[in-house]
């Protein structure tokens, strides 16, 4: 794959990423410093798709979302922030 087929956005606030067919595959996310960092990413349009991960992460700790094979969303990409996140840095390649 060339890297042109990818796609990259940095969010700070819970964001539809893609629309349609997908595959989610990379997501780096940076915490501010006031305690338990946490997001979620779903398989749709919003927070009613299928939970892909919950990631729930330390006070000042990084955590990169780095699946072996890029995970297929048929419905979208759908990256909920719900608590202490700076930004989340996501990769995904639209399939459409």
């Amino acid at each position: 794959m060339d890297s042109r087929d990818y796609s990259w956005r940095w969010i700070e606030a819970s964001a539809l990423i893609a629309n349609g067919p997908s595959e989610l595959v990379d997501a780096h996310l940076v915490p501010n410093a006031a305690g338990t960092s946490t997001a979620e990413y779903y398989d749709g349009e919003n927070d009613t798709g299928v939970l892909i991960i919950k990631s729930r992460i330390a006070a000042s700790q990084h955590c990169d979302f780095s699946p072996n094979v890029p995970i297929y969303c048929a419905r979208g990409i759908y990256v909920k922030i719900t608590a202490n996140v700076r930004g989340i840095l996501v990769q995904w390649r639209d399939l459409r």
